[in-house]
């Protein structure tokens, strides 16, 4: 029987995706790790959003051949260790690009025109008059640097040159001066370079051991006086605790997180005392358009690999299989 474990819950359409397959799913109950390994002794595929996949777990499912993460991003899953194993990994870039794209532009206008701040006061204060208090800034003109130039910084590029005529810049050591225009922005080299023309600072690239804590105490003091930041990527890409400093401190005006460094966060999160900072429960790609893709691509990329079919499969790690 081929049984698939599945971390979290994805949506109807990856379910109906493993029944036309004739697939058995195996739903675990939370989304521990140690949850995932007590399940995995039979199956052949994980789909998994958040839990972590580490050694325990595939040191439990020896029928296992593919694990894929809901979504583009893969630092929960240990690739290395399923290098060794042969066990494919098939994350689904560009799944969730519309969403995340939006949402980072819609952070972006939340934290300029205190809608969040303008939200509570009318209904928990009911003071219409904070209305003199709560000025804010336009996006129309203003420089955004992009952290990453893939599907999703690429699509935010366009919205915000082409829908608000801002100035984009990029830092992507992937992408060439040609590939970066191409993509509605300008490049540059490094963030030192880059960091103190931005009104805006927005990550879009994945967390890895070269961009772990690549916005630290040092980056946020190149950033411009009165700069937003907005990070709906990895939260261990941003130093939470150098992040919270210069919140409180004022060098910035303001930051919205959506992911953090530990999921979910922690009650004492220094970040949570900050009152200009805007925070959401990891969301950006939470619409319906994205989840459905999402999960219906995740079961077609571990059912391709279990069929052996790869070639159908977007895998990150194509040496496992001699690819």
């Amino acid at each position: 029987m081929l049984k698939i474990l599945i971390t979290e819950p994805i949506s109807e359409a990856g379910m109906r995706v493993l029944e036309q397959r004739g697939a058995t799913p195996v739903l675990c109950p939370d989304a521990l790790t140690a949850t995932a390994a007590s399940l995995a002794h039979d199956v052949q595929g994980i789909i998994t959003r958040n839990t972590r996949i580490d050694k325990s777990v595939l040191d439990a499912a020896p029928l296992l051949k593919a694990v894929a993460p809901h979504g583009v991003g893969f630092d929960h899953v240990d690739v290395e260790e399923c290098n060794r194993r042969g066990i494919a990994v098939c994350n689904t870039p560009g799944a969730n690009a519309e969403s995340v794209a939006e949402t980072i532009v819609g952070l972006m206008l939340m934290l300029t025109r205190h809608l969040s701040r303008g939200d509570r006061v009318m209904r928990e204060e009911r003071d219409y008059y904070a209305r003199h208090q709560l000025i804010g800034r336009d996006l129309f003109g203003k420089t955004i640097l992009l952290i990453g130039l893939g599907n999703i910084g690429r699509r935010v590029a366009r919205i915000c040159r082409y829908g608000f005529e801002m100035r984009v810049l990029a830092v992507d050591p992937a992408l060439s001066a040609e590939e970066v225009a191409a993509r509605a922005a300008e490049k540059r080299e490094s963030l030192g370079e880059a960091l103190p023309e931005a009104d805006f600072v927005a990550l879009a690239c994945p967390l890895n051991d070269t961009t772990r804590h690549m916005i630290g105490a040092d980056q946020l003091a190149q950033m411009k006086e009165g700069a937003y930041l907005v990070n709906c990527a990895r939260g261990a890409l941003v130093d939470d605790v150098a992040l919270a400093a210069a919140l409180r401190e004022g060098r910035l005006t303001g930051a919205a997180v959506d992911v953090y460094a530990v999921e979910p966060p922690e009650r004492d999160d220094p970040l949570f005392d900050c009152p200009n900072l805007l925070a959401t429960p990891h969301i950006a790609a939470n619409a319906r358009d994205s989840v459905d893709n999402m999960s219906r691509l995740s079961a077609e990329y571990v059912l391709a690999v279990i069929d052996g079919a790869p070639e159908k499969a977007n895998i990150v790690n194509r040496e496992a299989l001699g690819l």
